[in-house]
């Protein structure tokens, strides 16, 4: 790939047709809340006539930059690697009310592969340029290129002006999944010029196999899979030299006996003051069951704690209808929700999985809490960049006040690592297995907050403990896990990877003591009773979230360009709660099919097949005109599909897209 960047032709700018949006994506402050981070709109420069431009976020590559220096003291710039990481920020804030001091010089390596952002405006707080750059990405952050809003790489962009050394574009993704043992591979060599000798070669395990002449830039590949995951690297030589290359990934999927699950989520709150009544019950069944579905996932225990069935005679939790929030409350006429969702559900064939919020006990921003005002030691424990290194209450932080102010939504979590947090969260599962004839238990929020969390003393001997096992010792915390020092940037430790397989670990754990319950049951009551999770398919920092739902035989491959490759190995492979799932849904919340069917396949390499996956998909994120695909290819390509949410969808289309999504999986 050097050599193709060697052969960059320096225009400055790179002019793109008034029908080409380049944008930079920030990493979205929180993924499970937001997928997708903020976007501003990028120019491509190739010398030093970037200087002479105002007003705008500019991109320089390193195929024409080796440093970028200049003495003015008002741009703010962001160094950003060949994975896509960012390792540096010139003149940035770790809060937002905070303005830049603009002391420092430009002074920047250009990482090879990689490039700088670089942003100027006459005025900071209204500008938005870089204030955008200054408030948005920080050391660490994954961010994304996106044209016409479809990721795309740094040569891909680079491409775009026409003026680019040969790069091989292909027609189909680059990767996905097939239900078969083979696949054929299309596309095009972009700005290619006829010459003798230039052929395509594919690379799997370092043999080279010669794949295709090219012929009028177009060239057609027919590759053999191993089931599973398969990884490969067509190459375009010429001669001796490598012009272009393209990494490529297909999971050959194994046809499954397990039956596809097709699942319409029912969120607490947003459904509340609709599902009131028996009536409005028998209509979302109604619908549901019309609509080809399978079962419903109804949570009955949602943020802020709340419970969403009346026999709750082992943690005494309340019903929903308590909550403080007045947009939410609903007039309390005893009606039990769960109950008469599992009578009208099982009456037409659908089952109920019951979701569990686990480790979310609060709204910070509506100041709504169910149980956590009698339990303060449970809140998490966060040393957060925006406090520098301070080890504060999540509520007490800089961004807890922001959301007690209303200026952000932020929930309450509570340590996971406190035993007397896991033993209350398992009388709830067990009040509902033990009262009511549920098809199954959904683990939602069973994870910590995020990678700032938890840091309380109860964490910290538990940490000890961990340590313990392996004979080692900690000798100074939170230093030895990271510290985010007086700048906001996190320092690692020289226990950062034990550290996140401690979390891991207490988030596994957990889930086996869950399973033991559920299996209590599935013995006692319902043989056919079920368990399964609902995580982020953004499976590369789900690690910051102490999760890890791979299969403990998943083999990272450098291809799948992970930011944090060296977690992945066998000691954090023993950290997988997967074995204690009976299917797993992962939220695939993207805005284009292309990213959708990418983490689907994702997914399917990260399970190895081992529990039937299932796709799921935002509404509010999915135009119309793409659902029939996007959920088509969720049940060719996974074990089913999961609706986000029911209070979503316009009954008006959606029956009809899911006929096109059907159709697609028969073809």
């Amino acid at each position: 790939m050097n050599k193709l960047l060697l052969l960059v032709l320096w225009f400055v700018p790179m002019f793109l047709s008034a029908q080409t949006s380049v944008t930079i994506e920030a990493a979205s402050p929180d993924p499970t809340l937001v997928v997708r981070g903020k976007e501003k709109q990028l120019i491509v420069y190739n010398d030093e006539s970037w200087k002479t431009q105002n007003n705008a976020v500019m991109l320089l590559p390193s195929s024409a930059f080796s440093q970028v220096i200049s003495s003015n003291k008002t741009y703010v710039a962001v160094s950003i690697d060949k994975d896509m990481k960012v390792t540096d920020v010139l003149n940035g804030v770790t809060k937002n009310t905070d303005i830049p001091s603009f002391s420092e010089t430009l002074n920047m390596q250009v990482s090879t592969g990689g490039f700088l952002l670089i942003a100027l405006d006459s005025e900071y707080k209204t500008g938005g340029c870089r204030k955008f750059l200054a408030e948005n990405f920080h050391v660490g952050d994954i961010v994304k290129l996106r044209v016409n809003g479809d990721i795309q790489s740094l040569e891909g962009v680079l491409a775009l002006s026409g003026k680019e050394a040969c790069r091989i574009v292909l027609d189909n993704d680059a990767w996905f999944t097939v239900n078969s043992n083979k696949t054929q591979l299309t596309g095009s060599i972009e700005n290619y010029k006829s010459q003798s000798g230039v052929q395509l070669f594919v690379v799997r395990d370092g043999s080279h196999q010669q794949a295709a002449t090219v012929s009028d830039g177009k060239f057609s590949i027919d590759l053999s899979l191993n089931p599973g995951a398969n990884y490969f690297d067509i190459i375009l030589k010429s001669g001796n030299l490598n012009i272009a290359e393209q990494a490529v990934v297909v999971y050959s999927k194994i046809s499954s006996v397990n039956q596809s699950e097709l699942v319409m989520w029912v969120e607490q709150f947003p459904n509340a003051k609709v599902l009131t009544n028996r009536k409005a019950v028998k209509a979302l069944v109604d619908n549901v069951k019309r609509a080809g579905f399978t079962s419903i996932g109804l949570d009955v225990k949602g943020p802020e704690g709340y419970v969403s069935y009346r026999k709750n005679d082992l943690s005494k939790t309340p019903y929903f209808t308590a909550t403080k929030n007045q947009a939410k409350q609903v007039k309390d006429d005893g009606f039990d929700l769960l109950e008469v969702v599992l009578e009208e559900a099982h009456k037409v064939g659908l089952k109920v999985y019951t979701s569990f919020n686990f480790f979310t006990e609060g709204n910070i921003t509506t100041n709504d809490y169910a149980v956590l005002h009698q339990h303060k030691d449970w809140e998490e424990v966060v040393q957060r960049p925006e406090d520098k290194g301070r080890l504060l209450r999540i509520s007490e932080t800089v961004r807890g006040k922001d959301a007690a102010a209303g200026k952000l939504l932020a929930l309450a979590f509570v340590n996971p690592s406190n035993m007397d947090v896991q033993n209350f969260q398992l009388l709830r599962v067990e009040e509902v297995l033990k009262n009511y004839d549920v098809d199954g238990i959904v683990l939602d929020r069973c994870r910590y907050d995020n990678l700032y969390a938890d840091f309380s003393d109860v964490s910290k001997k538990a940490f000890e403990q961990y340590l313990k096992k392996d004979g080692k010792t900690l000798q100074c915390f939170p230093d030895d896990a990271f510290k985010i020092d007086e700048k906001g940037t996190l320092v690692k430790g020289k226990l950062f990877k034990e550290w996140i397989c401690f979390r891991s670990q207490t988030i596994a754990d957990f889930t086996s003591r869950i399973r033991s319950l559920v299996n209590k049951y599935k013995s006692e009551k319902n043989s056919n009773l079920k368990m399964a999770a609902y995580v982020g398919s953004w499976y590369e920092v789900y690690y910051q979230n102490g999760v890890n739902w791979a299969s403990d035989k998943f083999v990272y491959n450098d291809r799948l360009a992970f930011p944090e490759s060296n977690i992945y190995g066998s000691k954090y492979n023993e950290t997988s709660y997967l074995k204690n799932l009976d299917f797993l849904m992962i939220g695939t919340y993207y805005k284009t099919p292309k990213e959708v069917n990418k983490y689907l396949t994702l997914g399917n390499i990260l399970t190895c097949g081992q529990v039937p996956l299932i796709g799921s998909m935002s509404l509010p994120d999915l135009s119309v005109a793409d659902q029939g695909k996007v959920f088509g290819a969720s049940l060719t390509n996974s074990s089913g599909l999961m609706i986000f949410d029911y209070c979503y969808v316009d009954w008006k289309t959606f029956e009809e897209q899911m006929k096109i999504a059907f159709s697609i999986m028969n073809k």
